[in-house]
């Protein structure tokens, strides 16, 4: 049985995990939806989701596990996501920005995790990811174009459903 996997929190994992990669301060709380469509369609999934904040729709899918082993979120990041990307799937989802913070520039780790995405499918092209906006993330023309450079093969997608299908696909 899959599950919810949370930030810092380390599950022995024993099947296909697709980790919710995109922006989380200032963004609309997509991965909670994510959780649900993803869940809803095959229960055996594990979902890792760096979002902190869990709401009631998607808190009974927690998993419980070792929140002590990762010495900080980004390990937890770093480590779900290249599991992922190898034996599941790494799902971006680019969204417009909810709530804009002049401290921060938004989305600004996940398009360096783009970056590493496309540098790291030129090289293997087994890699396991996709990709999917609102149409509304900050410069996603030039995000279009360096994906038809870099990953000609892959499909931008324009609702957050087809995006977590596609990363269900993914998972086969």
């Amino acid at each position: 049985m899959g599950g919810l996997i949370v930030s810092k929190t380390n599950v022995k994992v024993d099947g296909s995990i697709i980790f919710l990669a995109g922006p989380i301060r200032g963004a609309p709380n997509w991965q909670d939806l994510a959780v649900q469509f993803l869940l809803l369609r095959n229960s055996e999934l594990f979902v890792a989701s760096p979002r902190w904040e869990v709401g009631e729709s998607v808190a009974k899918y927690v998993l419980p596990g070792n929140q002590e082993y990762f010495s900080r979120a980004r390990a937890w990041e770093r480590h779900y996501f290249d599991l992922a990307s190898k034996t599941g799937a790494v799902m971006f989802w680019l969204p417009g920005e909810a709530n804009h913070d002049c401290q921060k520039v938004y989305g600004a780790m996940t398009r360096f995790e783009l970056g590493q995405a496309f540098t790291s499918y030129r090289i293997d092209r087994s890699l396991r990811f996709c990709f999917g906006t609102d149409g509304k993330f900050p410069e996603i023309h030039t995000i279009k174009y360096d994906l038809s450079q870099d990953a000609s093969d892959k499909i931008l997608f324009e609702s957050l459903e087809e995006t977590c299908l596609e990363a269900i696909r993914l998972t086969k």
